[in-house]
């Protein structure tokens, strides 16, 4: 593959990674602690909710683009040392497993935090007014979910680049 070629695919694929655990940096960083340093009322958690689906539309197309130019590149990795040098290094095979590994489970994660707990939450709010002071117990519950998930998710992105920085070296 051409140098130019590969360096766009890279960046691509470090512009996805980046848009994916910026933006639930973001949320675990700067959203919750917002909504939990102000007086919660209604309407500011349903704005939060409806900032996490605003994120959801770019973070599915930031994955789906991840995995493809994860791909793209794994394939010239193997290209250049299978059929060129001859073999690839076992301490690479493992640690690229452990990778994707780690990017599985956090797309896991993410799914059912998108698919299973965010409707929840948005559920345990349809019964609260606008200008209610205080969060409902059933939100709460879910909310504290949302945040082990999210703490999850940074755990196996972390553990994700960390790899990714081993096998560059």
């Amino acid at each position: 593959m051409p140098f130019p070629l590969q360096a766009l695919i890279l960046w691509l694929h470090l512009l996805a990674a980046m848009t994916w655990i910026g933006g639930l940096v973001f949320q675990v960083l700067v959203l919750f602690p917002t909504l939990a340093w102000a007086a919660p009322t209604g309407e500011r958690l349903r704005f939060a909710l409806s900032l996490e689906a605003r994120f959801r539309v770019i973070l599915w197309p930031a994955v789906g683009l991840l995995l493809f130019t994860g791909l793209v590149n794994l394939i010239n990795v193997w290209y250049a040392t299978v059929v060129i040098a001859g073999s690839i290094s076992p301490t690479f095979v493992s640690i690229l497993s452990v990778k994707l590994g780690l990017v599985v489970s956090m797309i896991a994660v993410q799914a059912v935090q998108q698919l299973w707990l965010y409707p929840k939450r948005v559920a345990a709010l349809s019964s609260v007014s606008a200008d209610v002071q205080g969060v409902p117990l059933a939100f709460r519950t879910w909310q504290r979910w949302a945040w082990l998930l999210y703490g999850a998710l940074l755990g196996l992105a972390g553990g994700a680049v960390f790899c990714a920085v081993l096998l560059r070296h």
